[in-house]
């Protein structure tokens, strides 16, 4: 990532923050915000408009530092933004000649052959397809999963998280697992879409989700729990009552890829029974795979 593209992610957090009065952080109300937080900062107004700009081509400690402060960055997307900041990105840290075809053809593969629910996302969390024991597994709790991943923005994994059709698996959380679950899961989509938050199919996406009140109410509440640290495991019950819950937890399997990071999210059973229940199921459905998501290419709408 280049001087003129670090410029654009940090005038695109930017204006991701808003001021005591409810309008769009300026590049002086973020310099105000840095002073505060540190009287030395080297960063005002004429500062922030040559990083923008990308005009300033050396970025010392400091300066990244009270960025970094000022623009509110949770404990993921800080790491991720220095990094940036080095000038690195994923096409020269993860070098790769095949194509986009190639890279992700044996990822789908390794996908239909997990004999455990299991989804695979991208760097924007969109789902990109998903495997057969997903679907049945999400049949059980009457979430019929097809009509909504074919939605505009109804691929997006917190779009799904956070609609009417999760309700059941949102109901069989405790109110605090819940919490931890939404701000963590936030925590890990703001880390994941650090590189690209300036882009015009982030910017769309965003404005998708707030639409969502709750999802609003989370997007802010992790500046103020941003010593949480989301690894995943979360615990999971699906199922109806009477015929036992499925206990399970999710765990990522990480491609790297110049196009960012693919993952491969598996649902793990915490007990014995649903460990059998999965394998029972892996018996009647067949290894395949269902793609509804592009990639690399995104497009909305």
């Amino acid at each position: 990532m280049d001087r003129k593209q670090f410029g654009k992610l940090v005038a695109a957090l930017r204006k991701e923050q808003y001021d005591e009065n409810g309008d769009r952080c300026t590049q002086s109300k973020l310099a105000d915000w840095a002073q505060a937080l540190d009287p030395t900062t080297p960063l005002n107004e004429i500062i922030i408009g040559k990083i923008e700009r990308g005009e300033r081509t050396i970025l010392d400690e400091q300066t990244l530092l009270n960025l970094a402060d000022a623009l509110k960055l949770a404990v993921g997307e800080r790491r991720v933004f220095f990094m940036l900041a080095t000038g690195l990105d994923h096409p020269q840290i993860y070098p790769h000649h095949e194509s986009s075809a190639e890279l992700l053809a044996p990822v789908l593969e390794m996908l239909a052959e997990i004999r455990l629910p299991a989804l695979l996302v991208d760097r924007y969390l969109d789902v990109i397809a998903v495997n057969g024991l997903l679907l049945k597994l999400y049949q059980l709790s009457q979430i019929e999963l097809v009509p909504r991943l074919k939605q505009n923005g109804g691929t997006h994994l917190l779009d799904f998280i956070f609609s009417d059709e999760f309700a059941p698996m949102r109901a069989e959380m405790s109110p605090q697992v819940w919490h931890r679950f939404a701000v963590g899961i936030i925590m890990d989509f703001r880390r994941v879409t650090m590189p690209y938050r300036m882009t015009p199919y982030f910017g769309k996406l965003l404005t998708h989700l707030r639409k969502n009140r709750e999802f609003r109410w989370y997007w802010e509440q992790v500046f103020y729990e941003d010593k949480i640290f989301f690894v995943g495991g979360e615990l999971f019950q699906m199922g109806p009552a009477l015929g036992g819950r499925l206990r399970f937890l999710t765990t990522p399997l990480t491609t790297h890829t110049p196009f960012g990071n693919l993952e491969i999210l598996t649902h793990i059973p915490r007990d014995e029974a649903t460990a059998v229940s999965f394998h029972e199921m892996s018996q009647n459905v067949p290894s395949q795979v269902h793609q509804f998501g592009a990639w690399p290419e995104k497009v909305w709408g």
